[in-house]
């Protein structure tokens, strides 16, 4: 693989990540914001991103990418912070955003297109 090639395949996976970690934040913050529609549209949000990933860059692995950054933000929201502070908790909102979201972005990562 020539250099050029590598450094582009290196942003690409950077913006991956970063692309994931937005989703992951939008999830969370639209989760438990509007209670009857908000965990759809996190959900939603959830699954056009990812699936929006791997048309943006290229590739079936960004997506993959993304998936690992969203859950990372998701899981580090999902835990208790260094002032006991909680950004999802367990709800019935924030159970079905956790397992829901994390089934969504597997069937988001394994769709071929």
């Amino acid at each position: 693989m020539p250099r050029d090639a590598r450094q582009i395949s290196l942003l690409k996976a950077i913006g991956a990540l970063f692309f994931g970690a937005a989703i992951g934040f939008i999830g969370v913050v639209l989760h438990n914001a509007f209670e009857p529609i908000g965990i759809l549209l996190a959900l939603l949000t959830t699954a056009i991103g990812i699936n929006f990933a791997g048309q943006l860059f290229g590739s079936q692995k960004y997506k993959l990418i993304t998936a690992i950054a969203w859950l990372a933000v998701v899981l580090r929201a999902g835990t208790y912070g260094a002032s006991d502070e909680i950004l999802i908790i367990s709800n019935l909102y924030g159970n079905v955003f956790l397992l829901g979201g994390l089934l969504v972005a597997f069937i988001a990562v394994i769709k071929k297109r």
